[in-house]
């Protein structure tokens, strides 16, 4: 009995291998201002003025960069939490950040909170979502490890779940399958939308 590949995953690594090399050709000059673009549009949203509790992360240099959203959430007054992974990287908790002073290169070398201070998953009102790719649905083409699909669904229902990525991250459709959970809005430099199906 062959293995024979599995369509759906080849297909994910396709495009995984397409967005990386996008991303890689971002200037530091387009980083910057998409940085201070994506904290002035998410800072207007409804959404976002009336959370408390704001789940984020820390972005790795690929990524588009959080560290104006994350200084700024904590200057609004905003309770911030980022994802710490379990040592057995099972999967991630979040924990709250006073100052970005308190972070330290966890697994994967993505900053990490050092604080005890874990979330209780109810607790959070807004969660930002990494990914390489995005579509108008909320389908998210992750890192393929797993962590924002155990995580996702024990959020509250009420909880806001923001795909943040560079526009040019947003697909017409990325492959996904039942156990992926779709996000509710899309956040890039160029604006915030809606996905379809979001409350």
């Amino acid at each position: 009995m062959t293995n024979e590949p599995d369509p759906l995953q080849q297909s994910k690594n396709r495009l995984r291998v397409k967005l990386k090399s996008l991303r890689a050709l971002v200037s530091p000059s387009m980083a910057e201002s998409a940085s201070q673009s994506v904290w002035n549009i998410l800072a207007a949203t409804p959404e976002f003025t009336k959370a408390k509790a704001v789940g984020a992360f820390a972005s790795t240099p690929t990524e588009i960069n959080t560290f104006s959203i994350l200084e700024n959430s904590l200057e609004s007054g905003k309770k911030l939490f980022l994802p710490r992974v379990a040592k057995d990287k099972s999967g991630f908790d979040y924990y709250r950040v006073d100052s970005l002073k308190n972070l330290s290169p966890g697994h994967f070398g993505i900053p990490e909170p050092i604080g005890n201070r874990k979330a209780k998953w109810e607790e959070l009102d807004l969660v930002l979502v990494p990914g390489l790719a995005f579509d108008k649905k909320g389908n998210r083409l992750g890192y393929g490890q797993g962590y924002y699909d155990q995580a996702l669904p024990r959020l509250k229902k009420s909880c806001w779940t923001i795909g943040l990525a560079y526009s040019f991250q947003v697909d017409d459709e990325v492959p996904n399958s039942p156990r992926d959970v779709p996000v509710m809005a899309l956040l890039t430099e160029k604006g915030f939308s809606y996905c379809e199906g979001a409350p």
